[in-house]
């Protein structure tokens, strides 16, 4: 509720309308519809993109090592880039499925079940696993 220049509390009246006052300062502004969605981006978009973002922090922080391959005669280089795909791609996975619906229970569901064969992989390769 505003309040004029006098120090009245204003009325609910309309300024347009009967009893409405010359002088009154106050207009009450028309309620704006609510929006559903204010993100413009589609969600499957969104997600994948910051799935790519945040995919890569695992490459700043540690990662997977290519020596560990290489020395059992595997391309490191690119069993390394299996992890890291996986990894991008838990974003993408997110963003289209739908079951469960939250999406922080989706996230690490997502991720696990992304992870899952190259983690089985770094599990079976000597030097990489639990030991």
């Amino acid at each position: 509720m505003c309040t004029p220049p006098d120090g009245t509390e204003a009325d609910d009246t309309p300024p347009d309308g009967e009893g409405a006052d010359d002088g009154q300062r106050c207009r009450r502004l028309p309620a704006l519809p609510p929006t559903r969605d204010t993100c413009t981006m589609p969600y499957p978009l969104l997600c994948t993109l910051l799935g790519l973002v945040l995919g890569w922090l695992p490459f700043f922080l540690h990662g997977p090592i290519a020596y560990k391959f290489d020395i059992l005669y595997i391309r490191g280089a690119i069993a390394v880039w299996g992890f890291y795909s996986a990894r991008l791609l838990i974003g993408l996975l997110v963003g289209i499925t739908s079951s469960p619906r939250p999406w922080y229970l989706r996230g690490p569901l997502c991720g696990f079940l992304m992870l899952l064969p190259v983690g089985i992989i770094a599990l079976a390769t000597p030097g990489c696993g639990g030991t």
